[in-house]
């Protein structure tokens, strides 16, 4: 659980949900932590809105154990994962189909409690039931691989013998590459020398090609497309010294400072400069296509840390010690 302060997480005993209307009681096996978890945790502007006391965590697997009334009967039992972006379904934007940007849209684990506990309630509407196949834990990475797929294939559009730059060796970095991978692209995906042991060491594992910034020179040939998924002023600056003209960048990662581009440039090549925000729903159905494809060397890439060592998760998340962290509650 976050809590009012500053970097501070506990674990602690709480009451079990009460459900109300539509809702379901979920109980947790694995529950990823995301770097808008850290986000939260660290109090980054743009996260005002998360106020502690919050059980933090939208990246989750389980079982429906109950539901209200007749709420999700044909969930009871099954293994689920929720989509993380609740939305409203009347506004304008959800009308259009951009249900990801509502307009009144809440996040499990931002705006109400969320899935680092052994049980969370939901409304039956975002419970999503997994693909007899898949298993648990990588079904715990079906919300951060329905966001590469909808950076890559709604926004980026990228095609199959495209040359993509992937600026960022985190969790969504490495999804953003391998989606980019099953539509036949080549991919390059650049990291910092730290993230040559821990996470940049899987990228052929996926078909990717490693880079380490600053080793060996500089990429050769500019990219068609540019995912930036650093979260870093400098790594968008560096990206765009990659793309080609007329090429397209996309933004997938948040930012804790502001971004200075001289937009002239931008204009004399023609770029895109593009930004992916979230899923929508059909997205996570091709998420776990890629899932399964995947299934065991993904299992490979996460860390899994007992719900007691919570702490121990974040530290090593904020450290970038590990690829992708994710809690165990089933003990």
């Amino acid at each position: 659980m976050k809590t009012r302060q500053k970097g501070e997480v506990v674990v602690k005993s709480v009451e079990q949900p009460r459900l109300s209307a539509d809702e379901v009681l979920i109980r947790v096996d694995y529950c990823g932590v995301c770097g808008s978890d850290l986000h939260a945790y660290n109090h980054a502007p743009g996260y005002e809105f998360v106020q502690g006391p919050r059980i933090l965590g939208h990246e989750l697997s389980g079982e429906v154990v109950e539901g209200f009334g007749g709420a999700g009967r044909p969930l009871l039992h099954k293994r689920v994962t929720v989509e993380s972006i609740q939305y409203c379904g009347e506004c304008p934007t959800c009308r259009s189909g951009r249900t990801h940007i509502c307009e009144r849209l809440r996040v499990i684990g931002l705006h109400f409690d969320g899935g680092m506990a052994q049980y969370v309630k939901c409304d039956s509407r975002f419970v999503r039931e997994v693909p007899g196949p898949l298993s648990n834990l990588a079904a715990s990475l079906a919300e951060p691989m329905s966001i590469a797929v909808h950076a890559v294939e709604a926004i980026g559009k990228v095609g199959a013998g495209e040359r993509v730059l992937v600026q960022g060796a985190g969790i969504i970095g490495f999804f953003t590459g391998i989606v980019c991978r099953s539509l036949g692209a080549e991919v390059i995906i650049a990291g910092l020398p730290k993230d040559r042991e821990t996470r940049l060491v899987h990228a052929a594992t996926f078909g990717m090609v490693p880079h380490v910034v600053g080793e060996s020179g500089w990429i050769r040939d500019k990219a068609d497309v540019v995912f930036e998924c650093s979260g870093s002023p400098q790594g968008v600056l560096a990206s765009l010294e990659m793309l080609k003209k007329g090429g397209r960048a996309v933004f997938v990662a948040l930012y804790e400072a502001s971004v200075e581009l001289f937009l002239t440039r931008a204009v004399r090549n023609e770029w895109q400069l593009l930004t992916s925000y979230g899923c929508r729903p059909d997205d996570y159905t091709r998420a776990f296509g890629i899932l399964q494809q995947y299934d065991p060397q993904l299992q490979q890439m996460v860390s899994v840390y007992p719900l007691a060592q919570a702490g121990q998760a974040f530290a090593d998340a904020l450290q970038q010690k590990v690829l992708k962290p994710v809690l165990d509650a089933r003990g």
